[in-house]
């Protein structure tokens, strides 16, 4: 069963120069990032939830073939003042693709979803993906990934792990994808940062 959250390895951190994992100069706040929707009905109860706990600010990380399938999902992420950003077209593993592939595919996602901030999906890009796009795109990764997206996931146990673990600055990743333990995840998540002095900021306007 899947525990999480865990880091982006430290090594890859070295790779991949200038991409965001952490927001070393935003003072004491988490940046709560959402990918893969939106969601028909799941992205609404995601919102619903950081409304009701006074979160203002957030990121979902859309696939474009999702914003085009669901555009009241992709319109209500706007108009509650929530940022969408590019997760590229669709959800492509930079590791099996062709560069341009790949490339194009990212593009495809940015032009629709009108954002240059990209995270590429599974946080998986070559080497010379990421310098082609890099020149182009804000390329952001994380700081926690949980894996909420494990249907067997215990948000208990994630919880008891990521208390550990937020810092200032710190990029959680949850996802869009409809399963329950998200929510949950979320408000322990939301409660926690609020008890120990966090505020909640955008990684698409804080960097």
């Amino acid at each position: 069963m899947m525990s999480g959250p865990s880091r982006f390895p430290r090594p890859a951190r070295l790779l991949y120069r200038n991409a965001i994992f952490r927001v070393n100069e935003g003072g004491k706040k988490v940046y709560l990032t959402f990918d893969d929707g939106p969601t028909p009905g799941f992205t609404s109860e995601i919102i619903s939830v950081l409304k009701q706990n006074n979160v203002h600010k957030a990121v979902f990380f859309c696939t474009g073939s999702n914003i085009l399938k669901y555009p009241g999902e992709a319109q209500e992420i706007r108009r509650n003042k929530y940022s969408l950003a590019n997760h590229g077209y669709i959800h492509m593993d930079g590791w099996k693709s062709k560069r341009r592939e790949y490339i194009d595919n990212c593009l495809k996602g940015a032009q629709i979803s009108d954002s240059l901030f990209f995270r590429p999906p599974y946080g998986r890009i070559t080497a010379t993906q990421h310098v082609a796009l890099r020149k182009k795109m804000r390329i952001v990764f994380w700081d926690l990934l949980f894996g909420d997206y494990d249907t067997r996931a215990d948000a208990g146990l994630m919880m008891k792990k990521a208390k550990k673990m937020i810092r200032p600055g710190s990029v959680p990743v949850l996802h869009d994808k409809g399963n329950r333990v998200t929510l949950e995840l979320l408000v322990s998540l939301i409660n926690h940062c609020r008890s120990h002095g966090y505020t909640f900021g955008d990684v698409t306007q804080d960097t």
